[in-house]
């Protein structure tokens, strides 16, 4: 919390000189969700919330109901900590639970929220297929990742050099193998998803 504050993603530095990390944060939330049109939601879950910024941010927006999961005992319990010092224990609940494995039944949430957790997961097409299925009809999923490269239509992947980057940052961050937005788009098309929205940020 000393370095990210509540906030464990990057922030929305426009314009780019801007010192205020923190709401730079806040900001980097609010425009994915004005870019998603994701306005009005009634129950999130944020998929690898760390301590629960974004869902407590985005319960007070929308005075919606936020459910976090995440792998860290630790954060789950300074998400419900914080929840509480800031009058929105009702609003917002954090618990240790697997992405790829959610606890929670189908058609369970209007806004699937994952920012800055997609990198992590080691099976990408899982970690679709369970935000899918925890999406109402109609509700909005909302992935901001870090991803590799489109690949060129005569490619098979990607170079020598460029592998060896990603396996240095890999090795930094403890991060699986990478996939590019293309991926994620066909992924999401294999579900059957619509209105596909894309955009490197």
């Amino acid at each position: 919390e000393d370095v990210w504050g509540e906030h464990m993603h990057h922030g929305y530095y426009i314009p780019e000189d801007r010192t205020d990390h923190q709401q730079a944060q806040i900001d980097l939330i609010d425009e994915v969700l004005k870019w998603a049109d994701a306005e009005g939601a009634k129950s999130m879950v944020d998929v690898g919330c760390g301590i629960g910024g974004s869902s407590r941010h985005i319960a007070k927006k929308f005075q919606c109901q936020a459910q976090g999961i995440t792998l860290s005992p630790y954060q789950a319990n300074r998400g419900n900590e914080l929840a509480a010092e800031q009058g929105l224990a009702d609003q917002a609940k954090f618990q240790v639970d697997d992405a790829l494995d959610m606890p929670f039944a189908d058609n369970s949430f209007d806004l699937v929220w994952s920012l800055e957790s997609g990198e992590h997961m080691p099976d990408k097409e899982q970690f679709v297929n369970e935000l899918f299925r925890v999406a109402t009809p109609g509700g909005r999923i909302i992935i901001v990742t870090w991803c590799h490269r489109d690949l060129e239509e005569n490619e098979t992947g990607l170079t020598r050099k460029e592998e060896k980057l990603l396996a240095k940052i890999n090795r930094a961050y403890y991060l699986p193998r990478w996939c590019s937005v293309n991926d994620y788009v066909g992924l999401l098309e294999k579900q059957g998803a619509t209105d596909i929205r894309r955009e490197d940020w």
